[in-house]
């Protein structure tokens, strides 16, 4: 069996969860994959959005899913596990994101034609191919900062050549 997505997301911490998000909101499938939350020096101590994090979740209705958890709302405040673990929820049910935790992907060969890889649980392997690739593992710590590098990712795949 073949796994094929436009955008395959694979890391831990808020920047995975805000690519997904982000994509979905420009209409971009994707999937997730291994995603772990909590990856920060104090990821339960509420901080606050810097502006710029803010105008990127806004377009896409994601500081709306966060709204009813924010610790203080001007400027939205929340902790990133907190931000991680709404954001998961929600892309669970988003019609655009594809959730696959406890799954590794190996084997990557990223080249300008995408990504080709295997998708394993440890006992099984799928073939899997994406058109783009984001890996959050050298994402910043930083809530505000991630949110950035995320929406900053998911444009590029945007402005790749060829993408309709």
């Amino acid at each position: 069996m073949n796994i094929d997505t436009p955008l395959l997301i694979v890391g831990g911490g808020p920047g995975a969860v805000a690519a997904a998000e982000i994509a979905s909101g420009y209409s971009v499938p994707c999937l997730m994959v291994g995603h772990v939350a909590g990856i920060g020096p104090d990821p339960e101590f509420p901080v606050p959005l810097a502006a710029e994090a803010v105008a990127a979740l806004v377009p896409h209705g994601v500081l709306d899913v966060l709204r009813p958890y924010l610790a203080v709302v001007d400027p939205p405040t929340l902790s990133p596990r907190v931000f991680e673990e709404v954001l998961k929820q929600h892309s669970i049910a988003d019609m655009n994101v594809t959730v696959y935790d406890g799954l590794e992907v190996v084997e990557r060969e990223v080249s300008e034609a995408g990504v080709n890889a295997v998708l394993t649980d440890g006992r099984t392997r799928w073939s899997l191919s994406a058109d783009a690739l984001i890996d959050t593992t050298d994402f910043p710590e930083n809530l505000s900062e991630a949110v950035l590098r995320a929406a900053a990712e998911v444009l590029a795949v945007l402005s790749r050549p060829g993408r309709a």
